[in-house]
């Protein structure tokens, strides 16, 4: 959310917690109606009439120098904000606060007499309840050369704060237009060492005008505005000070069974079901986020978590939609995005199948997953000095042989789709791959002991094409066919010449050198990027295979 949104609220809260100054030690019962009507003018001349104050009670401990605000409500008035957009002048968002009580520590005489250069001890926040609205504008809004520096300079010089903190925060987002909301609860924050005056306007080591700045969210929860997923994230902590954010996990959970998934889906559309754990993001620029200008990160870590990738043949294709491969999904965001260095560990991934002929599904693992990514960036200059996005990944494949594998996507041409993959698999035994053959192949490996594969593709939006070097011996397999039951059975005929007269038994052949062969594909226009790696790859193994 942009950062004008952010800091709108405290800046409305700190003139508040000034214009008190004036009444600090006079008898309030006679004043009160007097500080009420200051507050009041105050929130109303600084959002130019769009903003009004309403306060329940307000109770003083001159002695220990605090003031207490009960049952607080700072609310927009609707009247002069449709005034506003009819004069192209309303911003996008408005804000409801209600504020159970604000609780003011650090008042002092010289604070009342000079009226200037405000320092407090604690701002205290109890139970706020803030709900964001925003609304479509058909028009641009010119930037108000009036920054928060020189509203507070307006009212009270400078304003310093020791602590501001605010306790279980409800946070509600509303976005014209769409039935989704976006809830944050329970939030909790401490800024310290606030300063605002026109240095620290400026100053990117501040966050929110606070030299250190902890924000805690125990859960958050979204759903898509597709009504197929639910987004969590648990835990999150944000360390603006160290520019770090920690979530404790990160989930994207499908709202329909794999079971349902036939019956509710119209048309064919990969089902994703993510979490990942242990996120760190390091290194962001704040200001830059917050002000909507893109998110910069030097190095981002996931340590565990599963990632699968469900697809159900048996589902219409339906209306095609034009398939986009990774790098052309990162230059459609709206946002300016730019990640150094990604490290992943322990990331188990499957990719899952249902086959419309058998009726089954069959998958492919890849477990204890490592990888290493580089330059994710959709940022021009960025691209200028590196074109490269790079992923290296060390992982098991179907838990069994090892298997070094990357990609190089060039960021340059990826309008034309440009990359490229390599892959490395070591010794394993055919039968493991089982899993996936006789599910989605009816075919049985009965036995077989594969040495090496070895594969490098180059590839774009239209095929790919490269060298598949794949070495094996003792290759039997069964042909499998649906019974009436449901069940594959083996279909004897067809196995005998299978094996006696079709399939090579091993490749090499014995005193023979192995080859890599040659492997092409084109992609149809609603086959994805992974089917066309996958299926480039099978060209080349049913080549080696006699297929």
């Amino acid at each position: 959310m942009r950062k004008n949104i952010l800091i709108a609220g405290i800046a409305i809260v700190i003139l508040v917690a000034g214009a008190l100054l004036y009444f600090k030690f006079r008898k309030l019962e006679d004043f009160e109606p007097l500080i009420k009507a200051k507050l009041q003018k105050v929130v109303h001349d600084a959002s130019g009439g769009l903003y009004r104050l309403d306060v329940e009670k307000i109770n003083a401990d001159v002695v220990n120098s605090r003031i207490i605000l009960s049952k607080v409500r700072i609310s927009y008035d609707s009247v002069v904000y449709k005034q506003m957009r009819e004069a192209k002048d309303a911003p996008a968002d408005v804000f409801d606060i209600t504020l159970s009580s604000l609780a003011i520590d650090g008042l002092t005489p010289a604070d009342l007499i000079k009226k200037r250069d405000i320092r407090l001890n604690i701002l205290m926040i109890e139970q706020p309840s803030v709900h964001v609205y925003h609304h479509q504008l058909d028009y641009e809004r010119p930037k108000k050369a009036t920054s928060v520096s020189s509203l507070i300079e307006k009212e009270m010089g400078s304003f310093g704060l020791n602590v501001l903190t605010l306790k279980d925060v409800d946070f509600v987002y509303h976005n014209e237009g769409s039935k989704i909301q976006t809830t944050l609860s329970n939030l909790n924050v401490s800024l310290k060492d606030i300063l605002i005056n026109e240095e620290t306007e400026s100053d990117t080591s501040r966050f929110l005008y606070a030299r250190d700045a902890t924000m805690r969210l125990k859960n958050f929860t979204h759903k898509t505005a597709d009504s197929l997923y639910t987004f969590i994230l648990d835990s999150i902590t944000v360390f603006a000070a160290r520019n770090e954010l920690r979530v404790q996990s990160v989930k994207v959970q499908p709202r329909i069974s794999k079971a349902n998934y036939a019956k509710v889906m119209k048309a064919r559309q990969d089902r994703y079901d993510v979490n990942v754990k242990n996120v760190v993001l390091e290194d962001i620029a704040w200001w830059t986020l917050l002000a909507g200008d893109g998110f910069y990160a030097g190095n981002a870590s996931i340590n565990g978590g599963n990632l699968e990738v469900y697809s159900d043949r048996t589902i219409p294709i339906g209306k095609s939609k034009k398939v986009r491969y990774p790098h052309q999904q990162l230059f459609e965001s709206d946002m300016a995005i730019g990640i150094k260095d990604i490290k992943v560990k322990d990331l188990n991934v499957t990719f899952m199948e249902r086959n419309p002929e058998t009726m089954q599904r069959g998958e492919i693992n890849f477990v204890n997953t490592s990888a290493s990514i580089s330059n994710v960036t959709n940022i021009p200059s960025w691209v200028a000095r590196n074109e490269i996005l790079r992923i290296d990944a060390d992982t098991r494949f179907m838990n069994e042989g090892r298997l070094k594998a990357g990609f190089r996507f060039n960021l340059k041409r990826q309008k034309e789709g440009v990359f490229s993959v390599y892959a490395d698999l070591g010794p394993m035994s055919g039968i493991t791959l089982n899993r996936a053959t006789k599910p989605l192949a009816a075919v049985e490996i009965k036995q077989a002991k594969i040495s090496r594969l070895r594969v490098d593709i180059n590839g774009n939006y239209k095929d790919g094409r490269g060298k598949v070097l794949l070495t094996y011996q003792d290759l039997k397999v069964d042909v499998l066919k649906k019974a009436d039951d449901g069940t594959l059975k083996k279909r004897g005929l067809i196995t005998f010449i299978a094996n006696n007269f079709k399939i090579n038994e091993r490749n090499p052949k014995k005193d023979e050198k192995a080859q890599a062969v040659d492997a092409y594909y084109q992609r149809p226009p609603d086959k994805s990027f992974f089917t066309l790696i996958w299926k480039t790859i099978l060209a080349g193994v049913k080549e080696s295979a006699g297929l």
